[in-house]
């Protein structure tokens, strides 16, 4: 998965007159044999950063899209994410059209615009993987592509979850006994921000398409909403009476969907990003742990920790489709949006099942360290990140061989990963 953006372009008015009407976006998968998908976000710079074009379009092999997109706006934004086997060899422009429908040239990118001179394979490529160490109360970064630690972050204490913006390259931390969130800074490595949160924040999401994290509260039963420009807590939402325990959220920015694991309640929850309110509540196994999504699929992945099973489930319609058996207590989920294939680490049995989204069956099983927690999957690199929290190690898998390519040792317990492509 790549994504590239056009930059904030400018488009004020000149004698009355805004120069570009209309955007026009055409997608090319140069792909003889393979499928890729593209989702296109358009954003509104007017006042405030406002989404206002969400499309997520399948490409054939070989096949040549057009969309046209309103853009009489004062300044406005397009950002690309490709995905599926073919995303590599799937190529973006963007044209500027006055009402006349002609060209408008400073308002004209083409693909190699778009990324610049690198090599295309990485284009729009940041592969950084981020480890929260439980016991070390810090975040160790990896270069993706060396596989070496490049920097360790302090954070606050027992951090627990780690989830990214690879659009804003903003991670955010989960500390589950400082009862915070840490907002770490991906150019600089720094810790820009200490957002107050619920009592034992211990997992977080981020909508990309609203810029909006959420973060899962264990103890107080809440769950934290927080504003990604501003870096504030917006409203705290109560997702289910009594103590429901929520040890897991998940987001699917597609469809604006939150969806949070209670633990002691057997059931998912479901909330609407819009409203930031309850829509349903989804019966699963027993201890929901942890959520993982894939917004192509709309399909939504919960580890039950005490049934050694995963829950999925239909994003449309809020339904659990099938229970997948996997190893004995199972922990997060890694999922890799560009194969179709769940990474589920699994802590008694010290490997990690890997499931066929198309299949929703165990495909392999892959044995790692020991008290396997975290996982992470990079789309653009088919590298999969697995946490090893007695050994303070982290095993890299190869999503094509389906094997450990690499251990790499990191803090104290590593808990929680989470990956910028």
């Amino acid at each position: 998965m790549a994504t590239i953006s056009t930059g904030p372009i400018e488009n004020t008015a000149v004698s009355g007159v805004r120069p570009t009407q209309q955007v026009t976006v055409k997608i090319d998968n140069r792909d003889s044999l393979n499928v890729s998908s593209i989702l296109i976000q358009g954003y509104n710079l007017t006042v405030t950063r406002t989404l206002y074009v969400s499309e997520l379009l399948t490409v054939a092999p070989d096949e040549v899209l057009t969309r046209n997109y309103f853009a009489d706006l004062d300044a406005y934004e397009f950002v690309f994410t490709t995905g599926g086997t073919a995303a590599e060899q799937t190529e973006v422009s963007v044209w500027g059209k006055n009402a006349a429908g002609q060209l408008v040239t400073a308002h004209r990118l083409v693909f190699a615009e778009l990324v610049g001179d690198e090599d295309r394979a990485v284009a729009g490529s940041v592969n950084r993987i981020y480890v929260a160490n439980f016991n070390s109360n810090s975040v160790t970064v990896i270069n993706g592509a060396t596989g070496g630690v490049i920097d360790t972050i302090p954070v606050g204490v027992n951090p627990a979850g780690v989830a990214v913006n690879p659009l804003t390259n903003r991670i955010y931390v989960a500390n589950l006994n400082s009862n915070n969130v840490s907002v770490i800074d991906g150019a600089t490595h720094m810790v820009m921000a200490t957002v107050p949160a619920g009592s034992g924040a211990g997992a977080a999401a981020v909508n990309t398409a609203t810029n909006a994290i959420y973060v899962a509260n264990f103890n107080d039963n809440t769950i934290t909403v927080i504003d990604g420009l501003t870096n504030t807590v917006v409203t705290t939402i109560i997702p289910a009476g009594g103590s429901p325990f929520p040890t897991g959220i998940g987001v699917n920015s597609l469809t604006n969907t939150i969806y949070v694991a209670e633990f002691n309640s057997d059931i998912v929850t479901v909330i609407d990003g819009a409203t930031n309110t309850v829509i349903t509540q989804i019966p699963v196994q027993v201890n929901p742990f942890r959520v993982g999504v894939n917004p192509l699929t709309n399909r939504i992945y919960v580890s039950n920790f005490t049934s050694n099973t995963v829950s999925v489930i239909d994003g449309a319609t809020n339904t659990v489709i099938t229970n997948v058996p996997v190893g004995t207590t199972p922990a997060e989920l890694g999922v890799n949006v560009s194969t179709n294939a769940i990474y589920v680490p699994n802590r008694d049995t010290d490997n990690v099942s890997v499931i066929g989204g198309l299949t929703n069956t165990v495909i392999t099983t892959i044995p790692v360290g020991n008290n396997p927690n975290g996982a992470g999957a990079n789309p653009l690199t088919n590298r999969i990140y697995i946490t090893n929290q007695d050994d303070n190690t982290v095993s890299v898998i190869d999503g094509v061989t389906q094997a450990v390519i690499s251990v790499i040792p990191v803090g104290a317990r590593p808990f929680s990963v989470g990956v910028n492509p």
